[in-house]
């Protein structure tokens, strides 16, 4: 018989090994199972592994859409307050991943994006720790958070002024998704800069120069013309 003990560490390894191999059909099987399950992937977002932590990311909102789908919504919501909690100093901790874990919530169930997208927005662009995890949101958003992007627009720019390459490249990358015209004149200023900026997209890490993310971004917004 296994002890107590032994039974966690199990779990623990079970789903870091599913999260490694991004089993998430597998996975939330576990969890609806079993509590240990879902209570071991939370955990993870907040692994010192990076792949992991991201799977983690992409399995909460798995888990997420499958509370949605059975009628639990209200379950839902009551686990998004939570990210949003641990967004703020009264959490005793800042939830690093939390504006990435609401924003692919949202992409799982889009029908939540009013208001959760646009508070997300709002808890993330002016706190320096959750700032790149807003931007990333954003960016996941897409076309989709475009109306709370305009909204927001003043502070957003106001984040071109920094120094950070990794800002300054979620920054472009995401308007690029957004497809945000006003930024192009910000946009543009970054096509010379050689700095390299990591995005996490869909299970893999992308490294280009800012200048790359940059025109990348310029295409998305303009179309294929030429950059100047």
């Amino acid at each position: 018989m296994q002890s107590m003990e032994q039974k966690e560490l199990s779990v623990k390894k079970r789903v870091g090994e599913l999260l490694r191999q991004r089993e998430y059909s597998l996975l939330v099987e576990y969890c609806k199972r079993d509590r240990r399950f879902w209570q071991a992937v939370r955990h993870r977002l907040y692994d010192l592994d990076e792949p992991v932590r991201w799977a983690a990311i992409e399995m909460v909102a798995n888990v997420m859409e499958q509370w949605w789908g059975a009628g639990q919504e209200e379950k839902v919501r009551n686990y998004i307050r939570t990210l949003f909690w641990s967004m703020t100093d009264e959490s005793g901790g800042i939830g690093w991943n939390s504006p990435q874990t609401i924003a692919e919530i949202i992409v799982h169930i889009p029908e939540i994006i009013d208001p959760y997208g646009s508070m997300m927005i709002a808890h993330t662009i002016d706190e320096p720790p959750l700032v790149k995890g807003g931007l990333w949101g954003i960016g996941r958003l897409g076309k989709r958070i475009a109306e709370s992007v305009a909204f927001f627009q003043n502070r957003i720019f106001e984040l071109f002024k920094s120094n950070d390459p990794e800002i300054l490249g979620h920054l472009a990358w995401a308007m690029g998704e957004v497809g945000h015209e006003m930024a192009l004149p910000f946009i543009k200023a970054l096509i010379k800069s050689p700095e390299q900026v990591s995005i996490y997209s869909g299970g893999n890490f992308f490294k280009k120069s800012l200048g790359e993310w940059a025109a990348e971004a310029i295409e998305k917004i303009q179309g294929r013309q030429e950059i100047q």
